[in-house]
């Protein structure tokens, strides 16, 4: 494989968002799958829709279970090879992911008092009150019981104006359900820029922006470079009226140049 391709891969998945919840408790994901869709490298950037002489080095989706032993072989195979010019001077990336995380935890968090044992469980119609996943998927956020037995969970990045569910049903009157707001941070971590998803959107797409560590110039000859992810705090839970209120979190990469 074009080991100039490996380098691109290699900044990519450093961060992909940051956590929504200050009062979230992290713990370890057994499984942790992101749709990637795009990336792109640009040779300045002043935001998400700025990416000045864009080179798309890989398009397509796919499903990369970063949790997994060979998560960063799999990464450092999406797409294909790009045929840069020599001499041209990249300092950043533009990356598109899906907006929703297949994440599992079989370690149970303790979220709170009451919340004690919490746990991703399958998706179900009934968390969104008896509506379609798809329909309510960027607009609500379910809540699952405490203590259940761990499954893989559809966690999704959803709009800036969102429904919190305060019962499992996520359905009703009477103080089941709150009206939240969200903003995802800009300029920090290794992103630089990222979507915000306004009210009402049916967007799929996430995009970031990274500044790369240094400027990277098309050679010749490139670097190896390994991946390796970490997934022991990349997945969070609150505790929302003694429930479980679950985050997909960022994972940890590690990156070796030789």
């Amino acid at each position: 494989m074009n080991k100039l391709f490996k380098i691109v891969i290699s900044n990519i998945l450093i961060l992909f968002f940051l956590s929504v919840s200050a009062y979230a408790v992290t713990g370890a994901a057994d499984v942790y799958k992101v749709t990637m869709r795009k990336v792109e490298l640009c040779t300045g950037s002043t935001g998400v829709g700025s990416c000045d002489n864009a080179v798309v080095i890989g398009s397509g989706d796919k499903e990369v279970d970063i949790a997994s032993v060979s998560a960063g072989a799999a990464a450092a195979s999406y797409g294909e090879p790009a045929l840069l010019p020599l001499g041209e001077t990249y300092t950043h990336m533009r990356v598109t992911i899906d907006r929703k995380f297949t994440i599992k935890n079989s370690t149970a968090i303790a979220a709170g008092e009451n919340a004690t044992a919490c746990r991703t469980i399958a998706t179900t119609t009934a968390m969104y009150g008896g509506t379609a996943e798809a329909t309510r998927k960027y607009t609500h956020k379910p809540v699952v019981a405490n203590n259940q037995t761990a499954a893989e969970m559809n966690i999704y990045l959803v709009n800036d104006q969102y429904t919190r569910c305060n019962v499992a049903g996520c359905s009703g009157d009477g103080g089941t359900t709150d009206d939240q707001s969200i903003s995802y941070a800009q300029g920090t971590g290794s992103s630089k820029h990222q979507s915000q998803h306004a009210d009402g959107s049916t967007d799929d797409d996430h995009v970031m922006i990274y500044e790369l560590t240094s400027p990277y110039t098309v050679a010749l000859i490139a670097p190896k470079i390994d991946i390796s992810f970490g997934t022991s705090a990349a997945v969070s839970a609150q505790e929302v009226n003694e429930l479980c209120q679950i985050w997909a979190e960022e994972p940890v990469v590690t990156i070796t140049i030789e």
